[in-house]
């Protein structure tokens, strides 16, 4: 796999501390550059939950 460049410039300032510190400043940036929203509605039958959806999800 290649890094990227933003991923290099990160790393090197980064080699300078602990490894167990940089390693896991790493971990956080990798699940912010990776995050995926989760969205749940809830509700009665009938409720309008699918319009919703429908309505919001209109353009894709």
């Amino acid at each position: 796999m290649h890094k990227s460049d933003g991923l290099q410039a990160i790393e090197k300032p980064l080699s300078s501390l602990p490894l167990a510190i940089g390693g896991q400043i790493l971990k956080h940036i990798h699940k912010l550059a990776h995050h995926e929203p989760v969205i749940g509605i809830m509700g009665k039958t009938g409720a309008g939950k699918s319009s919703l959806c429908n309505e919001l999800f209109r353009g894709e």
